[in-house]
């Protein structure tokens, strides 16, 4: 027997053995396929989800239901106070913000009758929407009637929200100013 009969046997043997013309459904191509989908899609999926249970950036919070109502009554309230303070207030950011670099954030503010306001208290806080853990806080310190300033440097790349909260005496304001940090180039 040559070794060209032999081989024609064995994938003669083996086309026989995994044909559709087979009669044994374990065998059948069409049905090994079914399985080898399903498999595929099973493991995807708990990769998936060890990766989401590994890797959680701790955004949620466990009262989430409950400061989600919390920030619906005060979203409501911060408008109407907004609106009766009719403050003029800007929040100035450098055009191109670098990662690890320190720039200057200024905001001003003027009220309803033209005037600065002095004595605030300004805040920011940066918050990162993909990771909790890189948020950080600081004061803006007045350096004239009115104008308020830190310096800042972000420590990650990406997008980036400033929250601005402005507490002058009862009255209250939050402004909201999303950036993009740009990685420092080679």
């Amino acid at each position: 027997m040559t070794l060209t009969h032999k081989l024609n046997s064995f994938i003669n043997n083996l086309s026989n053995k995994y044909s559709q013309s087979n009669t044994q459904g374990k065998r059948n191509p069409w049905v090994i396929g079914w399985f080898g989908i399903i498999a595929v899609f099973l493991c995807a999926n708990a990769i998936f989800i060890v990766l989401a249970v590994v890797s959680s950036p701790g955004l949620v919070v466990e009262d989430y239901y409950e400061q989600g109502r919390q920030y619906e009554k005060n979203a409501i309230k911060l408008l109407a106070m907004r609106n009766k303070l009719q403050w003029d207030s800007k929040l100035e950011i450098p055009e191109t913000i670098t990662l690890n670099t320190e720039d200057k954030y200024r905001f001003s503010a003027t009220d309803a009758r033209g005037l600065p306001v002095r004595d605030a208290d300004v805040r920011i806080i940066a918050y990162r929407p993909s990771d909790a853990g890189a948020d950080f806080s600081t004061a803006l310190h007045a350096t004239a009637p009115g104008l308020y300033e830190a310096s800042l440097s972000f420590p990650l790349p990406g997008i980036w929200d400033l929250n601005v909260k402005v507490q002058h005496g009862e009255d209250r304001l939050e402004l909201v100013q999303r950036l993009t940090v740009q990685p420092l180039k080679p």
